[in-house]
């Protein structure tokens, strides 16, 4: 019987160890897992950043386009029907991205000057 209680006695100890062992392995996994996710979050918070910087710069460089564009067919006081369309490309991406303001006051500007060689748009 006392071969029983110690076999049993041993047992215990090797189960406390392969049950150690294993919540070891878990939490250290889990750590990992943490930390994986910790990582992740921290390059979506970059990425996010940087990508409302990259928008507010693509809206600055299209709304200088825009001014160029717009003073210029002012100044020139008609505009020919490829320069309204290819105007018009910038406007809406630069509407798309929230521009507004100036742009807007220019763009309708131009719109209203006469085409060269005719008005097709009063057809």
């Amino acid at each position: 019987m006392h071969f029983l209680d110690e076999l049993l006695e041993l047992n215990g100890v090797l189960m406390s160890f392969g049950v150690g062992g294993i919540v070891g392995v878990l939490a250290w996994v889990g750590k990992l897992i943490k930390k994986n996710r910790e990582t992740t979050e921290q390059t979506k918070q970059l990425t996010e950043k940087r990508f409302v910087v990259l928008e507010a710069a693509n809206v600055a460089i299209l709304h200088n386009e825009i001014y160029k564009q717009c003073t210029y067919f002012i100044s020139q006081g008609e505009i020919s029907v490829d320069d309204l369309d290819n105007l018009d490309y910038l406007w809406r991406g630069y509407h798309g991205l929230g521009g507004n303001g100036t742009g807007e006051l220019l763009y309708n500007r131009v719109k209203e000057l006469p085409l060269k060689g005719g008005d097709p748009r009063a057809k």
